[in-house]
């Protein structure tokens, strides 16, 4: 699902237009994605579509627009005709005897919450990348902390991505009570503050002539805001307009003067008293040489497609991700066999690689027979993805290069099953800004850092596994069936989410059936197959991972079953 509010409010599940067409739906809806994640109060609500003057029924009236929301968002499109489907134009959000249901092919919607209703308000669920203002923001602060560290090409390219976003002013086709009023002014300043910063950071590379006719059109449309005259008055006098650049200080203290009654600022000031002495300290920078043919920088984003939602580990999540805003954060995350590791380290990996804009390495650390890479194949398979040329031959060059390729660039490394401490050293990058996602399935002592360990899943969260893959209203009817089900899963999220997929690939298998399937030890690993996934087989590889005497071992432990063992 996409969501829109940097111009007209739009929602669109795919080539789907599900935006309302009546203008109080459109409001609430904008009111709760300016909101995204957070708790809208219903006073806020409120005095956003009645100020100061609600009907007696207001709480109500805000009810019926959230359920219809709910319904839409969960259902998709409903096949009506016409680009606005059900939502209607009436003033109602789609009408309640709407043909859409929660079992709607091709909505991206389906088996989902989207909206959270708390004590005091209600909360909107969305998934990064779903809204365009939180792709703006994200993107605007990557920029911003590029200029800080005089990367002045990356802050001009992210702060112009962001701005590209806009299709016009933020909810334009949407009637402003008190609290959209507030946002819109605040998100129209924060997108001229960016437009300031795109035109410092081209000003610094010596783009000046080119931004002259671009600072000319901005000082027209916003005569009193000083920053837009001062970098005129600096590309003008740059690009050998002297009699333009104090033109544009002389049009702006008129200005100034005739608002305020006061002067223009002291450092406004000072660059014109600096462009009247042709002060050297104004003198462009060079620009920097142009790229050869051909040539691109190299940025990886090899982190494999991850799932939108992932259940139950919402503290493990918020560990992770807390972990990876470390300064050259070493992270890892381990677990048994089943437990999610990677699922979860992708999902996590998704929602933070906006912080390293140089890149996003994966590599998993086994063969296809499972034997584990050594540290030599490891680096040369990084360094092929990376650098030009034959990576060296030599662990100790391939380690160097990868180093100092690694070293000032923020960069994302994801190491997965990782079977030892010193097979994963000589793979860490060594920029403190650069971060390391390790999954492995036994505790690697002597790392760095705190590192996440993933248990089993409670007997709720399994349910909720299991609901979300198979779905909800399913599992709901056979509550009991599918709480016998997850138990012969033990917890594991491998195991739940394979059985879901069974039923979701066969509606006429019941969660009954599948669970008396299970009941019997001997076939139980048997049933949990599902395309390209075998239980069995994962945890058959696991054990044979082991080896020797560890390998014996485990499996005379499981041939003891119930029987305690004297030690």
């Amino acid at each position: 699902m996409e969501f829109s509010v940097l111009g007209p409010v739009e929602v669109r599940d795919g080539i789907e237009d599900l935006t309302p067409a009546a203008a109080m739906p459109r409001r609430v809806l904008a009111t709760l994605l300016l909101n995204a994640g957070r708790v809208v109060s219903h006073a806020t609500l409120i005095e956003e579509l009645w100020d100061e003057e609600p009907p007696r029924l207001a709480r109500k009236t805000i009810q019926t627009y959230l359920y219809q929301l709910r319904k839409a968002l969960a259902s998709g499109p409903t096949g009506s005709s016409g680009p606005s489907g059900s939502w209607g134009s009436s003033g109602s959000w789609g009408s309640s005897g709407s043909s859409g249901s929660s079992g709607s092919s091709g909505s991206s919607g389906e088996g989902r919450q989207w909206l959270e209703t708390r004590p005091n308000g209600y909360r909107l669920l969305l998934q990064p990348g779903e809204l365009d203002l939180h792709t703006f923001q994200q993107r605007v602060a990557l920029g911003r902390s590029a200029l800080a560290d005089g990367d002045h090409a990356r802050a001009a390219q992210l702060l112009r991505e962001a701005l590209g976003l806009w299709r016009g002013d933020a909810l334009d086709d949407v009637p402003h009570g008190p609290v959209l009023a507030a946002e819109v002014a605040r998100l129209g300043e924060t997108r001229l503050a960016t437009l300031q910063q795109r035109i410092e950071a081209d000003l610094r590379l010596g783009l000046h002539r080119e931004l002259v006719g671009e600072l000319q059109t901005l000082t027209r449309r916003h005569p009193l805001r000083e920053e837009f005259s001062a970098q005129l008055l600096l590309a003008a006098y740059r690009s050998g307009l002297r009699e333009e650049a104090l033109s544009c200080y002389a049009r702006l203290r008129r200005a100034v003067v005739e608002h305020t009654g006061l002067e223009p600022s002291e450092r406004l000031q000072r660059l014109h008293s600096a462009v009247l002495a042709d002060a050297p300290g104004l003198s462009a920078p060079e620009r920097p040489a142009a790229p050869r043919p051909g040539s691109r920088p190299i940025r990886p984003a090899e982190i494999p497609a991850g799932i939108a939602e992932i259940v139950g580990r919402a503290a493990e999540t918020e560990a992770l991700e807390r972990q990876l805003a470390r300064s050259a954060a070493l992270v890892p995350l381990v677990g048994a066999p089943g437990t999610g590791k990677t699922a979860l380290a992708v999902h996590v990996a998704h929602r933070v690689r906006e912080r390293f804009p140089d890149g996003q390495l994966f590599l998993t650390l086994h063969d296809a027979e499972g034997r584990p890479l050594e540290p030599l194949a490891a680096l040369r398979s990084m360094l092929r993805t990376i650098a030009p040329g034959e990576p060296p031959d030599s662990l100790e060059e391939a380690a160097r290069m990868f180093r100092s390729w690694t070293a000032d660039r923020r960069v994302l490394v994801f190491l997965d099953d990782a079977a030892s401490v010193q097979q994963v050293l000589q793979l860490l990058p060594s920029g403190q800004k650069c971060a390391t996602i390790v999954t492995s399935r036994r505790r690697l002592g002597g790392l760095p850092g705190g590192g996440v360990r993933l248990g089993r899943l409670t007997a709720k969260d399994a349910l909720a596994l299991l609901g979300s893959v198979a779905g909800r209203e399913r599992v709901e009817r056979e509550r009991g069936a599918a709480t016998e089900l997850v138990t012969w899963c033990e917890g594991l999220p491998l195991a739940v989410w394979t059985a879901g997929q069974r039923l979701a690939a066969r509606p006429a298998l019941g969660v009954g059936e599948l669970a008396a399937r299970m009941r019997a030890e001997q076939q139980r690993l048997g049933e949990l197959k599902a395309g390209d996934v075998d239980v069995r087989q994962r945890i058959g590889a696991a054990v044979r991972r082991l080896g020797g005497a560890d390998e014996r071992a485990l499996r005379a432990l499981a041939a003891l079953g119930d029987r305690g063992l004297d030690l």
